[in-house]
């Protein structure tokens, strides 16, 4: 390989990938992401001044829809900058990533991963036998379902749709439709939500145990008022974004996959 990439922004999941684009003999340069033996431009002027074919972005792109995410950086960039540079270049940023449906499947694995380590962490007692309750069979709420239940716990799983209901009794967990979930929410230690909109609401919260924990793996600001769980002494974890902070080198690696991808189709 031999390719010219511009690293901008980005967390570990970006710094890793730049590291292992190195390594496969590319020149990579970065900016707003400081990256052991990679040279890190200073000013934006410097980047005008590299060669470079490919300009890879952070994940998310942006946190604030204005500038880019750089959260170890402390330069600011502004999107409208970001496409200035990647004029009539490759552009690849974390929201092309996410789209891509293999990548995405494959970061639902560290994302389970690490819901189950704060499951373990945030509990004092074992998982195995406890009861587990999934909100959301997409692509996360299968693979999360398929590894709680090889630890030992007793899943439940959430769905609209008629096919996903089904799916999940194929599967051997015990399907509860969107109208009964109130009725079975008080029962579960561990609930894992998968759902990008405030499914846990006061009307639901109200009927839980205030022993039970909420992890909640929805992008922010997630599935759950939080407000009212904290006034009911119901503990609920916003765990977003997880496979850039427990597995950040996994993830480089799907990139990394992707980035090959969409150079060779591009």
């Amino acid at each position: 390989m031999n390719y010219n990439f511009l690293i901008i922004g980005g967390d570990k999941r970006i710094s890793m990938l730049a590291e292992k684009l190195k390594r496969d003999g590319n020149n990579v340069k970065t900016y707003a992401n400081k990256v052991e033996e990679i040279e890190e431009l200073d000013k934006l002027e410097d980047v005008c001044k590299t060669n470079y074919d490919i300009v890879i972005s952070s994940m998310p792109l942006t946190k604030d829809k204005i500038n880019v995410y750089t959260p170890l950086s402390e330069k600011i960039i502004s999107i409208e900058e970001l496409k200035k540079i990647a004029k009539d270049k490759i552009l690849i940023t974390g929201d092309d990533i996410l789209k891509d449906e293999a990548t995405t499947i494959l970061n639902t694995i560290p994302t389970a991963e690490g819901a189950i380590q704060i499951a373990m962490e945030e509990t004092n007692y074992t998982l195995h036998n406890s009861k587990a309750l999934v909100l959301g069979f997409g692509r996360v709420g299968k693979i999360l379902c398929n590894k709680l239940k090889g630890i030992g716990m007793e899943v439940y799983a959430e769905a609209r749709k008629s096919t996903d209901l089904a799916w999940i009794k194929a599967y051997g967990y015990k399907e509860i439709p969107i109208e009964k979930l109130k009725e079975n929410i008080c029962k579960m230690d561990v609930v894992f939500n998968t759902i990008p909109y405030k499914i846990l609401d006061k009307s639901t919260l109200i009927l839980m145990s205030k022993e039970t924990l909420i992890i909640d793996l929805a992008s922010s600001p997630g599935g759950v008022d939080y407000e009212i769980a904290e006034k009911l002494g119901i503990k609920a974890i916003l765990a977003s974004a997880l496979p850039g902070k427990v597995a950040p080198d996994s993830a480089s690696d799907y990139i990394k996959e992707y980035v090959y991808r969409k150079i060779l189709y591009t």
